[in-house]
């Protein structure tokens, strides 16, 4: 193993596509960070759960825990409006307030079991279209780096079932990555927010490069926690989008698009529990893996990435039908 650094920032966020809010310590269980993403807002007018990809607006609002949960279990929120005002999840009036807040009417709901279908599932499957629209391109990103089934599941529901991230548990970005963007287009604004990540690793001063895409297949030790390196992340439209406290960039995407193939940072699933603390050393332990399965791994991951995009078409030609 080798040390690649330390954890810099821990980022958690209470209300899916709300700002989210930094903390000194967390909790990782095999679901994620605990706290993370309990609570989900949902555009009553089409019936159906939104993200900011549908209600940018969601970026504007602000969510905090009135204590820091330090184990599972939905915990009562406060939302903070674009003009300063609160709302709590205990008042009887929240959807009304949000809906006021949002010119739209929407309503919020904490974590339900994966057994409640109808809760997450889409009204109409995402297939091609949909895909292009979320990604705000025209050509498909590779999505090799996600598994089949996960890719069904989210071409038919909102997020994965019994939980409210976009795919995976834990979202994980370095500094080297965010420093080399923006060295590569110096008029974009790269700030750590914009993308959203659980944990920021602090890598080492100086080093410009997109270090964690070297970190597939592997894990990582911090502490007791074990964690493990699934794939690289696939970036939507939502780092380009206007928050709170900064406007609209468009650079961001033209330059993920030029220098990432449309990723950046990493997908992480945890292997051993336990609380990181910023501050806390990073290390990196690499998969062995020889000449041979690197080029099997290599044909694997086309034969993937062409299977999700017809995957993709089929579902637009049978919802057409």
């Amino acid at each position: 193993m080798i040390e690649v650094g330390t954890v810099g920032e821990l980022w958690c966020y209470p209300v899916k596509s709300m700002e989210g809010l930094q903390v000194a310590e967390c909790c990782l269980e095999k679901t994620g960070m605990v706290g993370d993403r309990n609570w989900i807002v949902k555009d009553e007018s089409v019936g159906e759960l939104s993200t900011v990809r549908k209600l940018p607006k969601l970026l504007k609002f602000t969510a905090r825990y009135a204590e820091a949960p330090k184990t599972n279990g939905v915990r009562p929120v406060t939302i903070v409006c674009p003009d300063g005002t609160k709302i709590s999840s205990h008042d009887p009036n929240i959807n009304a307030a949000l809906s006021q807040a949002m010119d739209t009417p929407v309503s919020l709901w904490p974590l339900q079991p994966k057994t409640n279908l109808k809760h997450y599932r889409l009204k109409v499957p995402a297939g091609e279209k949909a895909m292009k629209k979320q990604f705000a391109i025209q050509k498909m990103p590779n999505m090799s780096s996600i598994s089949w089934r996960l890719i069904m599941e989210l071409a038919v529901f909102v997020t994965p079932l019994g939980r409210y991230h976009d795919a995976f548990p834990i979202h994980l970005l370095t500094s080297g990555s965010l420093a080399k963007l923006s060295a590569l287009e110096p008029e974009g604004d790269f700030r750590v927010e914009r993308f959203r990540p659980n944990l920021l690793i602090q890598t080492p001063s100086g080093q410009l490069d997109f270090t964690e895409f070297q970190w597939v297949d592997g894990k990582l030790y911090i502490g007791d926690v074990i964690l493990s390196v699934v794939s690289r992340t696939v970036r939507c439209s939502m780092p380009a989008q206007a928050q709170a406290a900064f406007e609209k960039d468009a650079k961001v995407l033209h330059a993920l698009g030029s220098h990432t193939a449309r990723h950046l940072g990493v997908n992480i699933s945890v292997l051993k529990a336990g609380t990181v603390r910023v501050g806390d050393r990073v290390l990196f332990e690499a998969a062995k893996r020889s000449v041979i399965s690197e080029k099997a791994n290599a044909l694997s991951a086309l034969v993937r990435d062409k299977a999700v995009h017809g995957a993709f078409k089929l579902i637009d030609l049978v919802s057409k039908s």
